[in-house]
């Protein structure tokens, strides 16, 4: 008689895996249900302290919104009414639902409440966005599975006393975004203070627009990058003004990088003072989507002074697969400063970001940015060069930016427009075109337009990239157009790119 045997059907290694997690929750659903529902009679002990010389401080009633934020006093001391409230079970915070602490979003700070920066809650640890931070505070992180960062809180702005002038409280930062989990958008960075004075102070006082915060991180496996913020703003009546710097864009890993914000403007009212534009924030990273552009500069003035825009922010690259991001605009500059020997009364406009590379697997590089504008009331004026193309490897060379425009209004004075950026290469595919250059205009002296950018020498099988436009000149005196600029020679298998046509006079 044969034997017949019967094999058991083999688990693989995820079953046990998977069984284990499971008799796990299944077990710590047990004990919260056979949990009994009144609360049970608390412990107590006879502890002799090592130390009575100081006593237990009050509890913290200035707090935040998230629940159990105020069980320590100024002291560091648990009081006993603040420890005993915090095991309760009606302050615990819920299992599923808003302020979970496994799925939930995160709560949000409330203003109303805070005295100082106050971050956003953190989402359930599965499965939850993160709740948006207030008066300059962090936003809140996500989940590790799904859900969206926070939004940084904007910052504070600046209190003057309505009577005297005099600085009360300066401008506060605005806060990061929060980071997503696995999946999910990073929050946006929150704005920072501006600092605007509407009183004349008896003495100098200058202003500063505070930073502004930086955009959270996109998911791990998908999602994009949160935006910077803005810079705070800044108005000076009695002193120099400073504008502040914008938050930079969140990096990705698979999605879109955010942008960089804008940067903070200044102004100067007072006779003879300096103003400084706030600088743009760069565009974030990624490994596989578009780098994020970056932000234009702040633009600067002053009264019987010098403005000088800020710096803007470079586009954002990508690693792998994607195009590069934009490069930001250069801010714009206003000059009043009489004229002199030295040329105080020049100025020369801020050169536009570069941008960002492309993949190396593929993808094409940014555009750069365009120069800032450049005004002088009494001497020569020269508008910032655009910002250079962002290269490749697999893909089209990014193209140069366009150059910024020049403006004089003194007698005989100059005008030139700012030289268009360079096109830039890549290994395989075409170069990237030049950009056209600014145009200029003096009022009574001779105004030259602005050079095209070059293009750049095409690589494997493709095409130079073409020459940039020169820029016009107008005014009242000898004008003369821009310059074209000069095609790209083709790489093996293609044409050279074609030169940029001249400006008009």
């Amino acid at each position: 008689m044969s034997k017949h045997y019967v094999r058991a059907p083999r688990m693989s290694a995820r079953q046990y895996v998977t069984t284990g997690f499971t008799g796990a929750a299944m077990v710590g659903i047990g004990v919260l249900l056979a949990a009994p529902p009144g609360t049970p009679a608390p412990i107590t002990a006879e502890v002799q302290l090592a130390s009575t010389g100081y006593a237990l401080s009050p509890p913290d009633l200035d707090c935040g919104p998230l629940p159990g934020c105020g069980l320590f006093g100024g002291a560091g001391s648990p009081t006993p009414t603040a420890l005993a409230a915090a095991i309760s079970p009606s302050q615990l915070p819920p299992l599923i639902g808003p302020g979970g602490w496994l799925i939930g979003d995160g709560l949000d700070a409330d203003p109303a409440t805070c005295t100082a920066p106050c971050n956003g809650g953190n989402g359930g640890l599965l499965w939850g966005n993160g709740g948006a931070g207030a008066l300059g505070g962090s936003g809140g992180n996500a989940g590790l599975l799904f859900g969206n960062g926070g939004a940084g809180g904007n910052g504070v702005a600046a209190v003057y006393d309505e009577t005297t002038g005099a600085l009360v409280s300066a401008a506060t930062a605005g806060g990061s975004g929060g980071n997503a989990g696995l999946f999910g958008t990073g929050g946006n960075g929150g704005n920072g203070g501006s600092d605007l004075q509407s009183v004349l102070s008896v003495d100098p006082l200058d202003a500063t627009g505070a930073a502004a915060g930086n955009g959270g991180r996109g998911g791990l496996l998908g999602g994009n990058g949160g935006s910077g913020g803005q810079g705070g703003d800044a108005i000076s009546l009695t002193g120099n003004a400073t504008g502040g710097a914008a938050g930079a864009g969140g990096g990705a890993v698979i999605g879109d990088a955010g942008d960089g914000g804008v940067g903070g403007f200044a102004e100067a009212h007072d006779l003879g003072g300096t103003a400084t534009g706030g600088n743009g924030g760069a565009g974030g990273q990624t490994v596989v989507g578009t780098g994020g552009d970056g932000g234009m500069a702040g633009y600067a003035s002053a009264n019987g002074g010098s403005g000088t825009g800020g710096t803007p922010g470079n586009g954002g690259s990508a690693v792998l697969v994607g195009s590069g991001g934009a490069g930001g605009r250069g801010g714009d500059s206003y000059n009043s400063l009489p004229a002199d020997d030295q040329g105080s009364a020049d100025v020369t406009g801020v050169a536009g970001g570069t941008g960002g590379s492309g993949g190396l697997l593929g993808g094409n590089g940014g555009t750069g940015g365009e120069g800032g504008f450049a005004f002088s009331q009494n001497g020569n004026a020269t508008g910032g060069a655009g910002g250079s193309g962002g290269g490749a490897s697999n893909g089209t060379g990014g193209s140069g930016g366009v150059g910024g425009a020049g403006s004089s209004e003194g007698t005989g004075t100059t005008a030139t427009g700012g030289a268009g950026g360079h096109g830039t290469g890549t290994f395989i595919g075409s170069g990237g075109a030049g950009g056209d250059g600014g145009n200029s205009n003096s009022t009574s002296g001779p105004s030259q337009g602005g050079a095209g950018g070059t293009g750049a020498n095409g690589g494997l099988g493709g095409n130079g990239g073409a020459g940039g436009t020169g820029g016009d000149a107008t005014g009242g005196g000898t004008n003369t157009g821009g310059t074209g600029g000069a095609g790209g020679a083709g790489g093996a298998g293609g044409s050279s790119g074609a030169s940029g046509d001249n400006g008009s006079p």
